[in-house]
């Protein structure tokens, strides 16, 4: 099977050729195979194509290198998708390292799907021990979830997979269509991509599956509080965005509001009671950006009808 491994980048010239070698060398690690690079340069202001295009001419595998200038990590993922020339299609970001299996395992967790589209992410550990400890998915245990187990009424389908590691037939992206572009880092609404995917697998009937064997680390580089509380401003905005969309859907993927309502009554009748410890994130911040990022969605809408 031929597969693309697609990178989308903005302002990394510093720290990108890590990830590519890792990359290059799990793609190394599973040879002889038919593999492509495909990185995506969004509209990045410092080296960073020139940096790529450097590696690139020793590099063991194909580099497809494209600029991206509509900003937003939703229109890099979608211009990667649309010049993929491979059946798999592996997501990772610039900031992220590859483990030396990676790929192997990736096409063996295929390969047993046979004809059946999934939805595939797997284990995302945290590079830099200093770094604060967001944004990884350590899980050891494989699961899976669909709409015939109504998995969304029990659990928020938006922890099931991370972004910077996850994988998909091109045929499922030929199902479900590209990324919502108004969603995403770079937008004004930046965070909920992912999860918006993962929605609209889920309504699709597509199993989506975690698997901890396909690993990466995260070298984010939050190392401050603030920047955590910044992260979890998005992703909560992000959130709000979503439950927007899908209420009328399937009411069951909105269910996270209503936990953390139960949760907020309790932060205000006890006291301080945060979301995430290591950010101070309170329940309170998080129920307000929803209403924000709600509020945005829904604006955004209205926008771009005819």
């Amino acid at each position: 099977m031929r597969l693309s491994v697609i990178v989308c980048t903005y302002n990394r010239a510093y720290a990108i050729l890590d990830c590519l070698r890792s990359i290059e060398q799990s793609i190394s690690f599973a040879a002889p195979i038919d593999a492509e690079v495909i990185v995506i340069d969004n509209a990045s202001t410092d080296e960073t194509s020139a940096v790529v295009s450097e590696w690139a001419k020793t590099c063991s595998v194909p580099v497809n290198l494209q600029l991206e200038p509509r900003k937003g990590l939703s229109a890099a993922r979608n211009c990667g998708i649309r010049i993929a020339k491979g059946e798999l299609l592996i997501f990772t970001d610039d900031d992220c390292r590859m483990a030396q299996d990676y790929i192997k395992d990736a096409l063996r967790h295929d390969a047993n799907d046979g004809e059946e589209l999934v939805l595939r992410g797997g284990r995302v550990e945290l590079g830099d021990p200093t770094d604060l400890p967001l944004t990884t998915k350590t899980d050891l245990t494989t699961s899976r979830w669909n709409r015939s187990l109504h998995s969304a009424k029990y659990e928020n389908l938006g922890n099931c997979l991370l972004g910077c590691n996850m994988t998909m037939r091109k045929k499922l992206t030929q199902l479900l269509g590209e990324f919502d572009s108004n969603l995403g880092a770079g937008t004004s609404i930046a965070g909920g991509e992912d999860t918006d995917y993962i929605f609209r697998a889920y309504l699709g009937n597509i199993s989506i599956e975690y698997v901890p064997d396909m690993a990466v680390t995260h070298y984010h580089g939050r190392k401050e509080r603030k920047h955590g509380y910044k992260l979890f401003e998005n992703y909560c905005i992000g959130g709000g965005a979503l439950y927007a969309k899908y209420l009328f859907k399937d009411p069951n993927l909105c269910k996270q509001v209503l936990w953390d309502g139960k949760d907020l009554i309790r932060e205000l009748v006890y006291g301080k009671h945060p979301a995430w410890i290591e950010t101070g994130f309170s329940y309170k911040a998080k129920m307000y950006n929803y209403i924000v990022g709600a509020t945005k969605y829904m604006f955004a809408q209205i926008k771009i009808k005819p």
